[in-house]
């Protein structure tokens, strides 16, 4: 596969993966918000589901970024930077899940890690896929 086409196809998986882990996100977020005061095993399964799919999502990220071009430095760099930001959050949330935490506070934690995702995933489709797909 030749370099743009690869490009073109990093590009494709990268919008695959952040539409799967919006759609997973609202469903877990959904369930979290049904009103049980208790987490059920099978939700805090999904949960921690939820988080090592993400893990896994930016730990496949880091390693391709060494594959694009040296002027998006600046960007790759913030990107891992907001990757740790996100490793943090996804750490608390399982320290939640491994606790007597109540759902509300797991709630709140899938809340905050909504906003920061979104914002994650919006920078990173708003600088990356122009020079993908360049």
């Amino acid at each position: 596969m030749t370099t743009p086409d690869r490009n073109r196809a990093m590009a494709a998986q990268l919008v695959r993966a952040h539409d799967e882990l919006r759609r997973e996100l609202r469903r877990v977020r959904s369930q979290l918000g049904s009103g049980d005061a208790v987490l059920s095993r099978s939700l805090t399964t999904h949960c921690l589901a939820f988080c090592d799919n993400l893990r896994h999502h930016h730990t496949m990220e880091d390693g391709g970024f060494a594959l694009l071009d040296g002027e998006l430095a600046p960007v790759l760099d913030r990107l891992r930077q907001e990757h740790h930001v996100v490793s943090a959050a996804l750490g608390r949330i399982r320290d939640l899940l491994g606790s007597d935490a109540a759902a509300a506070d797991v709630e709140l934690a899938f809340e905050q890690l909504s906003e920061q995702l979104e914002r994650h995933f919006a920078y990173e489709e708003e600088q990356l896929l122009p020079a993908l797909n360049g």
